[in-house]
């Protein structure tokens, strides 16, 4: 059936605007449906972005233990997070800081010792006035005790030992430290003491690490005697490696061409005698000094309750 042309105009006008209002349509569902994917993507990235993360809440020192009380959770741009920061789940029993950290700072394994520090059954806290103490030693420092020969001759007896000062009339004493031994040490400090007590010039004296959160421990080099020896060998509580590692010292040359000489000539028992009896009326006088000082703050405090409660 022949058409007019006006009809087939119409008609294909119209088929033309139909095909282009597909594509119109086609093009903004598909422009719609990009803008989607990619808002979708963009949050997907921003929360990807963020990470949980523990940061201080407080300042804290190298060699202090943190935690959880020092710590906040919190959320940070993954940037500005350290590769190997610490999660929630990552937070040992026993965490120690290695270095001094500000207040904020974002927290990182490499920052803690993280359940690496286990106090051993046979160790205990001893207390010495004998060490010569560096001017600024301070509660929390870490320390090695070391015995100086007359000839120069410098040992290690024990090594990065966390200092406590008694504090005796509110002030810190000026002779008396506090350290945490394990039973071989104990022995080892006890024979450095004879020795240095025997022998006119040898010092026992403190020094202290600069950054202990870094620096590991020294290896003691002290050589004991033959009679301490013996008795750490017998010994239950002390561990068979830390009984090899001492005999293996012993074993040494050290002993018999430096020390053995010094403390066996005729003057070491007269010397002995005379700074035993030093060191235990120094320590006789600072325990007196350091009850004094807690009668003083008792009184004081009883003091202070009763004016209190006489204004009221």
């Amino acid at each position: 059936m022949a058409t007019n042309p006006m009809q087939r105009k119409a008609r294909n006008s119209f088929l033309l605007g139909m095909l282009l209002m597909l594509i119109i349509t086609g093009a903004i569902i598909a422009f719609l449906i990009l803008q989607l994917t990619n808002m979708k993507r963009a949050e997907q990235e921003e929360a990807a972005s963020y990470v949980t993360v523990y940061t201080l809440n407080k300042n804290v020192e190298s060699g202090e233990e943190v935690t959880e009380n020092d710590l906040t959770i919190t959320e940070v741009v993954r940037d500005n997070a350290p590769t190997d920061y610490l999660t929630p789940s990552g937070l040992g029993t026993t965490n120690i800081a290695k270095i001094s950290m500000t207040k904020g700072t974002v927290l990182s394994k490499e920052m803690l010792y993280i359940d690496e520090t286990v106090t051993g059954n046979d160790v205990r806290k001893q207390e010495f006035n004998m060490f010569i103490l560096p001017a600024d030693l301070e509660t929390g420092d870490y320390i090695d005790v070391r015995l100086l020969m007359p000839n120069g001759t410098d040992y290690i007896v024990v090594s990065k030992k966390k200092v406590e000062i008694p504090i005796i009339s509110g002030v810190d004493s000026t002779d008396t430290i506090s350290i945490e031994l394990s039973e071989d040490e104990i022995n080892m400090i006890s024979n450095a003491i004879v020795d240095a007590f025997k022998v006119n010039g040898a010092k026992l004296y403190v020094n202290k690490y600069t950054e202990p959160g870094l620096q590991s421990a020294s290896t003691p080099t002290y050589p004991v005697s033959q009679e301490v020896m013996q008795l750490i060998n017998e010994n239950p509580n002390i561990l068979e490696e830390a009984r090899n590692a001492l005999w293996n010292r012993y074993n040494a040359t050290q002993r018999n061409d430096v020390i053995t000489p010094a403390v066996t000539n005729e003057d070491a028992q007269d010397n002995l005698e005379e700074n035993m009896e030093e060191s235990v009326t120094n320590s006789i006088t600072t325990r007196q000094e350091y009850l004094e000082g807690l009668s003083a703050a008792a009184a004081s405090a009883s003091t202070t309750n009763t004016t209190s409660n006489t204004t009221n």
